[in-house]
Protein backbone atom coordinates (compact mmCIF):
# COMPACT_ATOMS: atom_id res chain seq x y z
CA UNK A 1 0.00 0.00 0.00
CA UNK A 2 1.24 3.46 -0.91
CA UNK A 3 0.54 6.69 0.92
CA UNK A 4 -1.14 8.33 -2.09
CA UNK A 5 -3.53 5.36 -2.32
CA UNK A 6 -4.50 5.72 1.33
CA UNK A 7 -5.00 9.46 0.90
CA UNK A 8 -7.19 8.72 -2.13
CA UNK A 9 -9.56 6.31 -0.39
CA UNK A 10 -9.88 8.57 2.65
CA UNK A 11 -10.69 11.59 0.48
CA UNK A 12 -13.26 9.67 -1.59
CA UNK A 13 -15.02 8.26 1.47
CA UNK A 14 -15.11 11.61 3.24
CA UNK A 15 -16.33 13.56 0.21
CA UNK A 16 -18.60 10.88 -1.26
CA UNK A 17 -17.41 11.41 -4.84
CA UNK A 18 -14.33 10.93 -6.97
CA UNK A 19 -14.86 14.35 -8.52
CA UNK A 20 -14.71 16.16 -5.17
CA UNK A 21 -11.82 14.02 -3.93
CA UNK A 22 -9.95 14.83 -7.14
CA UNK A 23 -10.41 18.53 -6.50
CA UNK A 24 -9.28 18.26 -2.87
CA UNK A 25 -6.18 16.23 -3.70
CA UNK A 26 -5.32 18.22 -6.86
CA UNK A 27 -5.02 15.12 -9.06
CA UNK A 28 -7.04 13.97 -12.05
CA UNK A 29 -10.07 11.69 -11.70
CA UNK A 30 -8.53 8.94 -13.89
CA UNK A 31 -5.40 8.94 -11.71
CA UNK A 32 -7.53 8.73 -8.57
CA UNK A 33 -9.58 5.84 -9.95
CA UNK A 34 -6.38 4.06 -10.97
CA UNK A 35 -5.00 4.37 -7.40
CA UNK A 36 -8.11 2.73 -5.97
CA UNK A 37 -8.12 -0.06 -8.57
CA UNK A 38 -4.47 -0.83 -7.82
CA UNK A 39 -5.23 -0.90 -4.09
CA UNK A 40 -8.22 -3.21 -4.60
CA UNK A 41 -6.09 -5.47 -6.81
CA UNK A 42 -3.34 -5.68 -4.19
CA UNK A 43 -5.76 -6.47 -1.36
CA UNK A 44 -8.00 -8.72 -3.46
CA UNK A 45 -11.26 -7.19 -2.19
CA UNK A 46 -13.65 -4.42 -3.35
CA UNK A 47 -13.20 -1.24 -1.32
CA UNK A 48 -15.77 1.14 -2.83
CA UNK A 49 -19.23 0.77 -4.30
CA UNK A 50 -21.46 3.20 -6.21
CA UNK A 51 -25.00 3.73 -4.94
CA UNK A 52 -27.78 6.32 -5.02
CA UNK A 53 -25.95 7.99 -2.12
CA UNK A 54 -22.81 8.39 -4.20
CA UNK A 55 -19.67 6.38 -3.57
CA UNK A 56 -19.55 4.52 -0.26
CA UNK A 57 -17.10 2.11 1.32
CA UNK A 58 -17.67 -1.63 1.48
CA UNK A 59 -17.10 -3.35 4.82
CA UNK A 60 -13.50 -3.95 3.70
CA UNK A 61 -13.19 -0.30 2.75
CA UNK A 62 -14.53 0.91 6.10
CA UNK A 63 -11.90 -1.06 7.98
CA UNK A 64 -9.14 0.20 5.71
CA UNK A 65 -10.28 3.83 5.94
CA UNK A 66 -10.13 3.77 9.74
CA UNK A 67 -6.50 2.67 9.56
CA UNK A 68 -5.72 4.90 6.61
CA UNK A 69 -6.85 8.04 8.45
CA UNK A 70 -4.46 7.23 11.26
CA UNK A 71 -1.58 6.59 8.85
CA UNK A 72 -2.17 9.84 6.93
CA UNK A 73 -2.38 11.85 10.17
CA UNK A 74 0.77 10.26 11.59
CA UNK A 75 2.67 11.13 8.39
CA UNK A 76 1.47 14.73 8.72
CA UNK A 77 2.65 14.81 12.31
CA UNK A 78 6.02 13.37 11.32
CA UNK A 79 6.49 16.11 8.74
CA UNK A 80 5.44 18.76 11.26
CA UNK A 81 7.94 17.38 13.73
CA UNK A 82 10.78 17.48 11.20
CA UNK A 83 9.93 21.11 10.41
CA UNK A 84 9.96 21.86 14.12
CA UNK A 85 13.39 20.25 14.53
CA UNK A 86 14.56 22.51 11.72
CA UNK A 87 13.55 25.43 13.91
CA UNK A 88 10.10 26.17 12.53
CA UNK A 89 7.05 26.25 14.81
CA UNK A 90 4.35 26.37 12.15
CA UNK A 91 2.63 23.00 12.34
CA UNK A 92 -0.95 22.20 13.26
CA UNK A 93 -2.65 21.19 16.51
CA UNK A 94 -6.18 19.79 16.39
CA UNK A 95 -8.05 19.88 19.70
CA UNK A 96 -11.35 18.21 20.52
CA UNK A 97 -13.64 19.51 23.27
CA UNK A 98 -17.10 18.53 24.43
CA UNK A 99 -19.76 21.23 24.97
CA UNK A 100 -19.07 21.35 28.73
CA UNK A 101 -15.27 21.09 28.93
CA UNK A 102 -13.89 24.50 27.87
CA UNK A 103 -13.21 26.90 30.72
CA UNK A 104 -11.62 30.28 31.33
CA UNK A 105 -8.26 28.60 31.93
CA UNK A 106 -8.53 26.80 28.60
CA UNK A 107 -9.51 29.97 26.72
CA UNK A 108 -6.66 31.90 28.34
CA UNK A 109 -4.27 29.10 27.46
CA UNK A 110 -5.31 29.22 23.80
CA UNK A 111 -4.81 33.00 23.72
CA UNK A 112 -1.37 32.72 25.31
CA UNK A 113 -0.31 29.93 22.93
CA UNK A 114 -1.45 31.95 19.90
CA UNK A 115 0.67 34.90 20.99
CA UNK A 116 3.79 32.78 21.43
CA UNK A 117 3.37 30.60 18.33
CA UNK A 118 1.38 32.68 15.81
CA UNK A 119 2.31 30.44 12.87
CA UNK A 120 0.89 27.26 14.40
CA UNK A 121 -2.55 26.43 13.02
CA UNK A 122 -5.02 25.66 15.80
CA UNK A 123 -8.23 23.79 15.06
CA UNK A 124 -10.82 23.26 17.81
CA UNK A 125 -13.73 20.89 17.22
CA UNK A 126 -16.70 20.49 19.56
CA UNK A 127 -17.90 16.87 19.74
CA UNK A 128 -19.77 14.59 22.11
CA UNK A 129 -17.42 12.66 24.45
CA UNK A 130 -17.73 9.37 22.54
CA UNK A 131 -16.83 11.13 19.28
CA UNK A 132 -13.81 12.71 20.96
CA UNK A 133 -12.42 9.29 21.80
CA UNK A 134 -13.16 8.08 18.28
CA UNK A 135 -11.30 11.08 16.86
CA UNK A 136 -8.27 10.30 19.02
CA UNK A 137 -8.26 6.66 17.95
CA UNK A 138 -8.47 7.57 14.26
CA UNK A 139 -5.78 10.25 14.53
CA UNK A 140 -8.13 13.10 13.63
CA UNK A 141 -7.45 14.81 16.96
CA UNK A 142 -4.08 15.54 18.59
CA UNK A 143 -5.59 15.90 22.04
CA UNK A 144 -8.99 16.19 23.68
CA UNK A 145 -10.65 17.67 26.76
CA UNK A 146 -13.33 15.21 27.73
CA UNK A 147 -15.76 14.44 30.51
CA UNK A 148 -15.36 10.68 30.04
CA UNK A 149 -13.69 9.16 33.13
CA UNK A 150 -10.33 7.37 32.82
CA UNK A 151 -12.11 4.02 33.31
CA UNK A 152 -13.26 4.43 29.70
CA UNK A 153 -9.79 5.36 28.53
CA UNK A 154 -8.41 4.68 25.07
CA UNK A 155 -5.50 2.27 24.96
CA UNK A 156 -2.25 3.97 24.06
CA UNK A 157 -3.30 7.42 25.32
CA UNK A 158 -2.47 9.32 28.50
CA UNK A 159 -5.13 10.82 30.79
CA UNK A 160 -4.54 13.92 32.91
CA UNK A 161 -7.35 14.97 35.24
CA UNK A 162 -7.76 18.76 35.14
CA UNK A 163 -10.68 19.67 37.37
CA UNK A 164 -13.98 18.48 38.82
CA UNK A 165 -17.17 19.98 37.45
CA UNK A 166 -20.46 19.93 39.42
CA UNK A 167 -23.76 19.08 37.75
CA UNK A 168 -27.25 20.31 38.48
CA UNK A 169 -30.83 19.47 37.52
CA UNK A 170 -33.22 22.19 36.39
CA UNK A 171 -36.72 22.91 35.11
CA UNK A 172 -38.21 25.88 33.27
CA UNK A 173 -39.16 29.03 35.16
CA UNK A 174 -42.62 28.67 36.67
CA UNK A 175 -42.57 24.86 36.56
CA UNK A 176 -45.09 23.38 39.06
CA UNK A 177 -42.37 21.12 40.49
CA UNK A 178 -39.60 23.70 40.75
CA UNK A 179 -39.65 23.21 44.56
CA UNK A 180 -39.33 19.41 44.37
CA UNK A 181 -37.04 17.95 47.02
CA UNK A 182 -36.57 14.35 45.85
CA UNK A 183 -36.09 12.29 42.70
CA UNK A 184 -39.33 10.45 43.40
CA UNK A 185 -41.29 13.63 42.72
CA UNK A 186 -39.72 13.98 39.28
CA UNK A 187 -39.93 10.46 37.89
CA UNK A 188 -43.26 10.94 36.09
CA UNK A 189 -41.88 13.88 34.12
CA UNK A 190 -40.02 13.69 30.84
CA UNK A 191 -36.23 13.99 31.24
CA UNK A 192 -34.00 15.87 28.81
CA UNK A 193 -30.43 14.54 28.62
CA UNK A 194 -27.41 15.40 26.43
CA UNK A 195 -26.39 11.72 26.19
CA UNK A 196 -28.08 8.35 26.50
CA UNK A 197 -29.11 7.33 30.01
CA UNK A 198 -26.38 4.67 30.11
CA UNK A 199 -23.60 7.17 29.40
CA UNK A 200 -25.00 10.21 31.23
CA UNK A 201 -24.45 11.46 34.77
CA UNK A 202 -28.21 11.20 35.33
CA UNK A 203 -27.98 7.46 34.70
CA UNK A 204 -25.22 7.20 37.29
CA UNK A 205 -27.34 9.19 39.73
CA UNK A 206 -30.30 6.80 39.43
CA UNK A 207 -27.97 3.83 39.84
CA UNK A 208 -26.24 5.26 42.92
CA UNK A 209 -29.55 6.19 44.52
CA UNK A 210 -31.17 2.84 43.72
CA UNK A 211 -34.03 4.60 41.91
CA UNK A 212 -35.73 3.21 38.80
CA UNK A 213 -35.07 5.68 35.92
CA UNK A 214 -37.99 7.58 34.37
CA UNK A 215 -39.79 6.05 31.40
CA UNK A 216 -39.78 9.16 29.23
CA UNK A 217 -36.32 10.35 28.17
CA UNK A 218 -35.42 12.70 25.33
CA UNK A 219 -31.77 12.69 24.25
CA UNK A 220 -30.60 15.86 22.47
CA UNK A 221 -26.95 16.45 21.49
CA UNK A 222 -27.58 19.92 20.02
CA UNK A 223 -26.60 22.50 22.62
CA UNK A 224 -28.87 25.26 21.26
CA UNK A 225 -31.90 23.00 20.79
CA UNK A 226 -31.26 21.44 24.20
CA UNK A 227 -31.46 24.87 25.86
CA UNK A 228 -34.62 25.76 23.95
CA UNK A 229 -36.35 22.50 24.88
CA UNK A 230 -35.36 22.90 28.54
CA UNK A 231 -36.83 26.41 28.65
CA UNK A 232 -40.07 25.65 26.80
CA UNK A 233 -41.13 22.20 28.00
CA UNK A 234 -41.86 20.61 31.38
CA UNK A 235 -38.86 18.29 31.11
CA UNK A 236 -36.22 17.94 33.81
CA UNK A 237 -32.84 18.81 32.29
CA UNK A 238 -29.28 18.06 33.37
CA UNK A 239 -26.56 20.75 33.21
CA UNK A 240 -22.94 21.30 34.05
CA UNK A 241 -22.81 24.23 36.49
CA UNK A 242 -20.48 26.14 34.19
CA UNK A 243 -23.06 26.13 31.39
CA UNK A 244 -26.04 26.58 33.71
CA UNK A 245 -24.51 29.71 35.24
CA UNK A 246 -24.50 31.45 31.86
CA UNK A 247 -27.24 34.13 31.98
CA UNK A 248 -28.81 32.86 28.76
CA UNK A 249 -29.42 29.51 30.50
CA UNK A 250 -30.03 30.36 34.17
CA UNK A 251 -32.31 33.23 33.15
CA UNK A 252 -34.82 30.72 31.77
CA UNK A 253 -34.47 27.88 34.27
CA UNK A 254 -34.79 27.13 37.98
CA UNK A 255 -32.17 24.96 39.64
CA UNK A 256 -33.60 22.01 41.55
CA UNK A 257 -32.50 21.34 45.13
CA UNK A 258 -33.16 17.67 45.77
CA UNK A 259 -31.99 15.53 48.67
CA UNK A 260 -30.16 13.04 46.45
CA UNK A 261 -26.61 13.80 45.33
CA UNK A 262 -26.26 14.75 41.69
CA UNK A 263 -22.90 13.32 40.51
CA UNK A 264 -20.38 15.70 39.03
CA UNK A 265 -17.75 14.81 36.47
CA UNK A 266 -13.98 14.99 36.16
CA UNK A 267 -12.67 16.83 33.12
CA UNK A 268 -9.52 15.23 31.70
CA UNK A 269 -6.99 15.99 29.00
CA UNK A 270 -6.31 12.97 26.78
CA UNK A 271 -3.27 12.83 24.50
CA UNK A 272 -0.63 10.56 23.01
CA UNK A 273 2.51 9.67 24.95
CA UNK A 274 5.16 12.43 24.65
CA UNK A 275 7.32 10.42 22.24
CA UNK A 276 4.43 10.26 19.74
CA UNK A 277 3.42 13.93 19.89
CA UNK A 278 4.66 16.70 17.65
CA UNK A 279 6.53 19.47 19.43
CA UNK A 280 3.62 21.87 18.76
CA UNK A 281 1.19 19.47 20.43
CA UNK A 282 3.55 18.83 23.34
CA UNK A 283 3.85 22.56 23.97
CA UNK A 284 0.06 22.88 23.95
CA UNK A 285 -0.34 19.95 26.37
CA UNK A 286 2.28 21.45 28.69
CA UNK A 287 0.51 24.82 28.56
CA UNK A 288 -2.90 23.32 29.39
CA UNK A 289 -1.56 21.25 32.29
CA UNK A 290 0.31 24.25 33.68
CA UNK A 291 -2.72 26.54 33.28
CA UNK A 292 -4.92 24.28 35.39
CA UNK A 293 -2.25 23.81 38.05
CA UNK A 294 -1.49 27.55 38.20
CA UNK A 295 -4.71 29.30 37.11
CA UNK A 296 -3.63 32.69 38.45
CA UNK A 297 -0.71 32.90 36.00
CA UNK A 298 -2.96 33.18 32.94
CA UNK A 299 -5.53 35.86 32.23
CA UNK A 300 -8.86 35.16 30.59
CA UNK A 301 -9.35 36.76 27.15
CA UNK A 302 -12.30 38.58 28.73
CA UNK A 303 -9.90 40.37 31.10
CA UNK A 304 -8.78 42.59 28.23
CA UNK A 305 -12.28 43.78 27.50
CA UNK A 306 -13.25 47.27 28.73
Amino acid sequence: MKLHQLRAIVAICESGSIQEASRLLHISQPALSKSIKELESELGVPLLVRSNRGITATSYGEHLVRRARLVVEEVRRARDEIETLKGTMDGQVTIGVSPVTPSQQFAACILSYRKRYPKVQLQIHELRPAKLLEGLREGLLDLALTSHPPSRSVEGFEWHELYAQPTTLAVRKGHPLSKARSLAELLDLEWLLPDTLESSLAGRMFEECGVTPPQRILVCASVVLYAELAATTDAVSSWSRRVFDLPVVSGNLDMLSIAERVPGTDISLVCRPPELMTRETQMMVDDILYAFKHPSTLRSPLDNQP
